[in-house]
């Protein structure tokens, strides 16, 4: 079991090959540790933590310091010491603890953190002494409900619009009375303090009109991480598709692009400390200078990547610039096999145009051309398997022709319902419809055709992770590892085993106001039954009465 010694020789280590870390002096500043409760090697390819650390660090009155969490393993019963990068400090000497909260599954490492730290769990257990602890990030815009009663106060939005509103609360009174801080918190924009109703019934979510306004990149560049020694560019955010199932066309609506002008100059400064350049959004794809950019950073010499590519979009000379780069695996997301389930996502790509992609990654020299897809999908039939299967036969059929040897990749994933999309009320995953599924799949997928695919217990969980009540909390609490068993267990043991993980007559998430009407995802799933197609979200500048965002 590693002991806080080696946790504090491990981050100096790991700080001696970074470049970019910011260090302060902590007289008279207010000092924060920004946490990312999972592994370093996952957490610094995360750009909203570093767009965070350089808003907290922009501030002369406040020294942000990173932290991350490296689990002891699967099953581990014993938490990892957590201490700070920069001062290699505990977590329990810092006056705010802020947890980035991207996945569900890193709940449990949040609760790790804090046990760890020996900071009460419950906010309500906590007093002047302790730290203020709040959390950040997607999964406090879709249901912060699930583990409120260990936070002081939950982000609802993009940092940039409510931070300066939490940095002028902390200054005023992080130091004297709590329930007074709290007080002031409350009534913030976008924060929620679970122990104070919101005024008008939820906190609305706060999002930036103008990204151009803002900076997103990352500031800190190590090898010891997944994405070595790369400088990630946020180029859009929010997506305007609207897929049915995905939290990023509805919950970070509506979509907003990063002016190209912007992205080369953010580029050109990059390329004096690394040549390797990662594209970032949830909607890279549709930036509609794209090519420009791609082309352009190629031309200074940079090394390109893109998060995602749309396979009804793809560009050669975007793929072009990529293959220059070094990249060797595109990756689309076609997520249904069948046309008829693709109308019914809001997917909206055709056979032909699957296939079409297929022969430019193929002409393109990639070695791997990956696809996403999902399985126990509302309304799905065997015959939508089998289409799936035979789509994917067809396009090993182009690659092969293409002559380069690029080879499929198959991912297959059970449906998880997210909330704030149009399945939020959709029933919990059938596990073992889903292994049915996934073998129906595997049966008629011809050689050469590698599958991929999460397990559905692994679904479930997420499922409950992402929709439950305030009982996920006693379950997290409860829990003495994160094994899968563990997980089994501890769903049933706290009731949240039925068809739906809450227990109200109005679900939990609806604590926050996204934008969005409950009208109108309730139309989307009725458009899903109907298999009927809903327009794209324009930019917020052109502006829609489609689902009340803009």
């Amino acid at each position: 079991m590693p002991t806080t010694t080696d946790a504090r020789q491990t981050a100096r280590q790991r700080l001696t090959r970074e470049r970019g870390f910011i260090t302060k002096n902590w007289g008279g500043r207010i000092p924060i540790a920004m946490v990312y409760p999972n592994s370093y090697y996952i957490g610094m390819s995360n750009l909203a933590m570093q767009t965070v650390y350089a808003l907290f660090n922009a501030y002369d009155e406040l020294v942000c310091e990173r932290a991350f969490y490296d689990p002891p393993g699967k099953g581990g019963r014993h938490p990892s010491p957590v201490v700070s990068m920069e001062s290699q400090r505990s977590l329990g000497d810092f006056a705010v603890i802020a947890f980035t909260l991207s996945y569900e599954y890193d709940y449990f490492n949040m609760v790790q953190c804090l046990r760890a730290a020996g900071i009460p769990l419950r906010a309500e257990e906590r007093d002047e002494r302790h730290p203020l602890v709040i959390a950040g990030g997607a999964c406090m815009l879709t249901n912060p409900a699930g583990v409120a009663p260990f936070l002081d106060a939950a982000v609802v939005g993009e940092g940039e619009e409510v931070i300066p509103g939490l940095v002028g609360a902390w200054q005023d009174g992080l130091y004297g009375s709590r329930e007074e801080l709290l007080d002031e918190m409350a009534g913030i924009p976008g924060v929620y303090v679970p122990t104070r109703p919101p005024r008008f019934g939820a906190v609305e979510r706060q999002w930036v009109q103008d990204i151009a306004s803002t900076e997103a990149h990352s500031t800190i560049l190590t090898q010891d991480t997944e994405l070595s020694d790369m400088t990630l560019v946020e180029c859009a955010r929010g997506c305007g598709r609207g897929c049915r199932f995905c939290i990023a066309g509805y919950v970070f609506r509506p979509p907003r692009y990063r002016p190209a002008e912007q992205l080369l100059g953010i580029i050109e400064h990059s390329l004096q400390h690394s040549n390797k350049v990662g594209l970032l959004g949830a909607a890279v794809a549709d930036h509609p200078e794209l090519t420009e950019v791609a082309v352009g950073a190629h031309e200074m010499g940079a090394r390109v990547s893109i998060s995602s590519l749309r396979v009804d979009n793809l560009n050669p000379k975007v793929l072009a610039a990529i293959a220059a780069g070094g990249t060797k695996t595109v990756t689309v997301a076609p997520e249904a096999g069948s046309e008829r389930l693709r109308l019914a996502i809001n997917k909206g790509v055709s056979e032909e145009q699957i296939l079409d992609g297929a022969s430019l990654v193929a002409e393109s020299g990639a070695s791997r051309f990956k696809l996403y897809f999902m399985c126990a999908l509302p309304g799905e039939e065997d015959d939508d398997l089998y289409e799936m299967a035979r789509l994917g036969n067809a396009i090993k059929a182009r690659l092969d022709a293409g002559g380069n040897g690029t080879r499929i990749v198959m991912a297959v994933s059970p449906l998880v319902p997210k909330p704030w999309t149009a399945y939020q009320y959709q029933p919990a995953i059938d596990v073992g419809l889903a292994k049915q599924r996934l073998g129906v799949l595997q049966q008629h997928l011809a050689p050469g055709v590698e599958l991929r695919s999460d397990s559905p217990m692994t679904a479930r969980i997420d499922d409950v992770l992402s929709r439950a009540d305030g009982r996920l909390a006693d379950m997290l609490e409860w829990m003495p590892d994160d094994s899968l068993g563990t997980y089994r267990r501890a769903i049933k043991e706290f009731g949240l085993d039925g068809e739906f993980p809450w227990s109200t007559e109005k679900p939990p998430w609806h604590i926050v106001d996204i934008g969005m009407t409950e009208r109108f995802l309730l139309r989307e799933m009725d458009k899903h039954e109907r298999m009927r197609r809903t327009i794209p979200c324009p930019p917020p500048e052109v502006g829609c009465k489609l689902c009340g965002v803009c």
